[in-house]
């Protein structure tokens, strides 16, 4: 398993890498994308968002560094009770899952004409996730406690932060709109070694050096 430390090394050797290819190349890009995105252990709905450089290898191709982030969480598990004196209180839980990752892979534009350029990114993904969800939950009333409030216990049988490796598939389109930037949309998905499926929709924007 992968140290905090070591993550933390990574992310840093990420950002001085861009930084000096930014400097010494002039065929390369750097772009912001931020949109929607589903995390499929639960299909909690949520956002994605992230920052990617990438750098020409040869015509049409290009290799590709990001650190991305997701955030997905929804009420879960519903619960109302109500006391003695007729107060309402909402007992519910709230199911989180938020994400950081490095990515690193190739992009090929399919299409690059004029202001127009279509294609697909394929990226290796290492990722750290923290997630409140939980395996098994029982919610005991106050039947069969003797306790004036329901009580819930709840069992978690995996770790809740851990670290994966997976794969990102993206196909993108984007347009020039002037003096090098661009917009565009990106449609992914993604998997890891966690079990963890994340398929997610962007708008980017960036600009080509």
């Amino acid at each position: 398993m992968v140290s905090k430390n070591n993550f933390a090394l990574l992310v840093f050797t990420f950002l001085i890498t861009c930084i000096t290819n930014a400097q010494n190349n002039d065929a390369s890009y750097l772009e912001f994308m931020f949109g929607r995105s589903i995390h499929g252990s639960a299909d909690i709905p949520g956002y994605h968002y992230g920052f990617n450089y990438g750098q020409e290898l040869s015509k049409k191709l290009y290799w590709q560094l990001g650190f991305e982030g997701t955030l997905n969480d929804t009420p879960d598990y519903l619960l109302t009770y109500e006391d003695s004196e007729g107060n309402v209180y909402d007992g519910s839980l709230h199911t989180v899952t938020a994400g950081y990752q490095l990515v690193l892979g190739f992009r090929y534009n399919f299409v690059e004409m004029n202001r127009h350029k279509l294609g697909a990114t394929i990226l290796s993904v290492f990722r750290y996730q923290a997630s409140s969800l939980s395996d098994f939950y029982i919610t005991l009333y106050p039947a069969a406690t003797n306790l004036p409030i329901p009580v819930r216990d709840i069992t978690r049988l995996e770790p809740g932060r851990t670290f994966a490796f997976g794969g990102s598939l993206r196909l993108y389109y984007s347009y020039e709109i002037a003096n090098s930037y661009f917009l565009g949309i990106v449609a992914a998905t993604q998997t890891d070694t966690n079990g963890d499926t994340i398929p997610h929709y962007s708008l980017k924007i960036g600009k080509s050096f």
